[in-house]
């Protein structure tokens, strides 16, 4: 066995045990950055942890993810005291540069200190995909495969693939096979012939084991059986099915997956049995390399569609990336609901947009959802988006270069709205009544950007993020004046006047930190008392100057808020009166303003 894949060779190692350098070596799309390995790379994995509380007394040899846990020298000490060969940090958190440095020396001096590998998660990497990318890595390489998925192998009694193992089985049993992945999908299986049970049809043409199937499975406790116990399950022939036996796939203690074979025509061989554990050993590197690749691949997905959309790296790539031409006419989607209660909603909202619209690509971020929309041909249908891209390239590419230039302010009733805009609100529209249907259900703010080319959807994100705020902005107003609410759903052109008065306070307030004088100074003093002054200033000023329109948002009396304006006259010498002044105020107050919750 190849050394550098398996552990054995290196001190404390064992059969079930891989080395970090085998792991990393798998990490294509960089999940996980090596910061330092005081004991060298070809120290012994043997499982991966998820959280300190993972790490038990005897399972020595891991990989911590430190998941809920600071990136402090004491989390590095504390892993190294519980068996921990090596840590997968968040990385510190520092705006200052500095900062992060001195940080991240604090960590490598821990880590070489207890001689434990210290590793950095990539920044868009979550911990979930970053478990299964390494557990998967850690099965391939105990399993025997010193390199990358798909690398050849020298073992002479191993197949190439799924399919070619399910093919030499069922001649082997005399049966019928399915190769199947732990959430019951069928990864590859062998022909079907004309006395096949019509469970095994249903299951092969649906890719999966229908749900009622799965439900008895469970009720009847061979599931439960097949994931606890290494040994072949037989079920003998009922009014449901003919015979079938079945395995589970192992790689160490971890389940990859499973290998049924059912009879068909006629009773399986007397040894499919022993066939049918052969085959389990011979699928474990195949069903871990399927998994490792599948990790890989959602992984590389996610890193393309947020670099384009932030419009960082090679944008065109990146569109390649997710199946689309760089001319692909596309449009931003933003949903947002209150931080507390994100997880509420968010994933049905994404379900539906998927299946509304074949080819929208997801991006989670904390209590929002982005939604990149294809408008056009779904990713899949090579020939039609190639054709169809070319076009929108160029039917696009004047309305991007106004965006680009001169005219990038013209919002979307200026530019017109096309049948692809249409489209996209009619989505959002979709979307709203969804997440208005959902009894007691927070608020969700949805935005539209508008349709670009998808080298461009950065600029859609960008806008679709204006527009959210700019329906947050109007409902606070509203709640604030006691008037209707209004919709929670909207395109640019929807919220035109706010939007625009949004990305203009955005360029004013680094202008305004470095400003001085009267407005600045009384700013500062009512912020340092609470802002009782700015606010009632805010509330005379947004109601045209009438003090009882004022008085009633803000429920006061009317005496009170004269008497409020006469101290922002008399104490800090602010004169509502001299036109300049009224627009240093409002422009303050608006910047002072928290955002809506």
């Amino acid at each position: 066995m190849n050394e550098t894949a398996r552990a054995d060779g290196a001190p404390g190692g064992s059969a079930d045990a891989a080395s970090l350098r085998a792991l990393l070596s798998f990490d294509d799309v960089e999940a996980v950055r090596l910061l330092c390995a005081p004991a060298g790379q070809d120290v012994p994995i043997g499982h991966v942890a998820v959280g300190l509380d993972d790490l038990r007394p005897g399972r020595e040899n891991a990989l911590l993810l430190a998941v809920g846990a600071p990136a402090l020298p004491e989390t590095v000490r504390q892993a190294a005291r519980r068996g921990a060969s090596a840590v997968v940090l968040s990385g510190p958190e520092h705006t200052d540069e500095a900062a992060d440095a001195q940080a991240r020396a604090g960590l490598v001096a821990a880590a070489e200190e207890t001689g434990v590998a210290l590793l950095v998660r990539a920044e868009g990497a979550d911990w979930a995909q970053t478990a299964a990318l390494l557990r998967s890595a850690l099965s391939y390489a105990v399993a025997g495969h010193p390199g990358p998925a798909g690398a050849p192998t020298a073992d002479p009694g191993a197949v190439s693939s799924l399919a070619a193992l399910a093919a030499r089985v069922a001649a082997q049993v005399g049966g019928s096979i399915t190769i199947e992945d732990t959430r019951l999908r069928v990864l590859a299986h062998s022909a079907t012939g004309e006395t096949a049970d019509p469970l095994r049809r249903t299951t092969i043409l649906g890719g999966r084991v229908p749900a009622w199937r799965v439900a008895e499975l469970r009720h009847s406790g061979l599931l439960r059986a097949l994931w606890t116990s290494a040994e072949v399950i037989h079920r003998p022939a009922d009014a449901n099915g003919p015979e079938r036996l079945v395995v589970a796939v192992r790689s160490g203690r971890e389940v990859l997956g499973s290998i049924w074979a059912a009879a068909d025509g006629g009773a399986l061989a007397p040894d499919a049995a022993g066939h049918l554990r052969s085959a389990a050993a011979l699928a474990a590197p195949l069903l871990a390399g399927e998994r490792l690749r599948e990790s890989g691949t959602v992984r590389r997905r996610e890193s393309a569609l947020r670099g384009l959309l932030s419009g960082s790296g090679d944008r065109r790539t990146h569109a390649w990336a997710l199946g689309l031409s760089p001319g692909t006419a596309c449009a931003v989607v933003v949903a947002e609901r209150r931080a507390a209660d994100a997880d509420r909603g968010l994933e049905v909202l994404a379900l539906r947009a998927a299946a509304s619209r074949p080819g929208t690509e997801v991006l989670r971020e904390d209590a929002r959802l982005v939604l990149l929309v294809v408008c056009g041909p779904p990713p899949g249908d090579r020939d039609a988006r190639g054709r169809n891209g070319a076009e929108d390239g160029v039917r696009n590419r004047g309305r991007d270069d106004r965006e680009q230039g001169v005219n990038r302010g013209r919002d979307d009733r200026e530019q017109g709205v096309g049948k692809d805009e249409e489209e996209v609100l009619a989505l959002v529209r979709e979307l709203d009544l969804l997440a208005n249907a959902v009894p007691d259900a927070a608020p969700v703010w949805l935005g539209a950007g508008p349709v670009v080319p998808s080298v461009r959807a950065a600029r859609s994100r960008e806008r679709a993020d204006l527009v959210v705020r700019a329906l947050r902005e109007r409902e606070a107003r509203a709640v604030a004046a006691g008037r209707p609410l209004p919709p929670r759903h909207s395109g640019a052109a929807g919220v035109g006047t706010t939007l625009e008065a949004l990305r203009m306070l955005d360029a004013l307030r680094p202008v305004w930190e470095t400003g001085a004088g009267p407005v600045h100074e009384f700013v500062r003093a009512d912020a340092a008392a609470g802002g009782e002054l700015l606010r009632s200033l805010a509330a005379f000023l947004d109601s045209g100057g009438d003090v009882a329109a004022a008085a009633r948002r803000l429920v006061v009396h009317p005496n009170t808020l004269r008497y409020r304006l006469r101290r922002v006259r008399e104490r800090h010498g602010v004169d509502l009166d001299d036109p300049d002044t009224r627009l240093l105020v409002t422009v303050a107050a608006r910047l002072a303003a928290p955002p809506p919750a």
